[in-house]
């Protein structure tokens, strides 16, 4: 069983615009850590960009076909590139969830990198609250939380509102990760001295 989760006075307001931003958070798949990450519940297929697919150094023979087009978007449908599955985490350190989610990969130049909805949100039994900009979810040793980024959020917003998504997509929103245990342990063995070992002679 895992613990209750809630929202209570004792979690803290952000002072956003209104308190209507969305939830922008930060993911981790494929060794990088993801930023502009866009939560929804409001459809049932996760979106991966392909300007994002390309610089996770990910290749189109790892996409597997895909023939239903994506209503929703600004415009006409739009037919995806395909699809892929990949290992994602959310949260940080000790206090995550790694699930493996499957992208629907569009072609299409967006101010998000992608957006986790509720297939996602389900498999981590997330609870959202947009007045907190958070979604919480349960872990063995508790309850985690991710917090949004209401100054991203805000920038994403405007971005496409004024139609600059490709500007955006510009910048750069990637960056290397490596699990922390394995940073412990190269910390760790920098301080080692190699030490000639002599032969025992009897």
């Amino acid at each position: 069983m895992y613990d209750e989760i809630i929202y209570g006075p004792e979690d803290a307001v952000p002072l956003a615009f209104n308190n209507h931003e969305a939830i922008m958070i930060e993911a981790i798949t494929c060794n990088y850590k993801v930023k502009k990450v866009y939560i929804d519940n409001g459809s049932a297929i996760d979106v991966l960009y392909y300007k994002t697919f390309k610089e996770l150094q990910l290749e189109d023979k790892q996409l597997v076909p895909v023939r239903t087009p994506l209503i929703g978007f600004a415009g006409p449908p739009v037919r995806p590139k395909r699809m892929i599955t990949l290992m994602v985490t959310v949260g940080a350190s000790l206090k995550c969830r790694t699930v493996p989610v499957n992208f629907t990969v569009v072609k299409k130049p967006s101010s998000y990198n992608m957006i986790l909805r509720r297939p996602t949100l389900n498999a981590l039994l997330a609870v959202r609250s947009t007045l907190h900009l958070s979604m919480k979810f349960p872990i063995p040793a508790g309850v985690a939380e991710m917090l949004g980024d209401p100054e991203v959020a805000r920038a994403c917003y405007i971005a496409t509102l004024k139609g600059k998504e490709k500007l955006v997509a510009q910048t750069t929103c990637l960056e290397p990760w490596e699990p922390e245990e394995k940073r412990e342990r190269l910390e760790t063995d920098e301080g080692l001295i190699e030490l000639p070992v002599r032969a025992r002679t009897t």
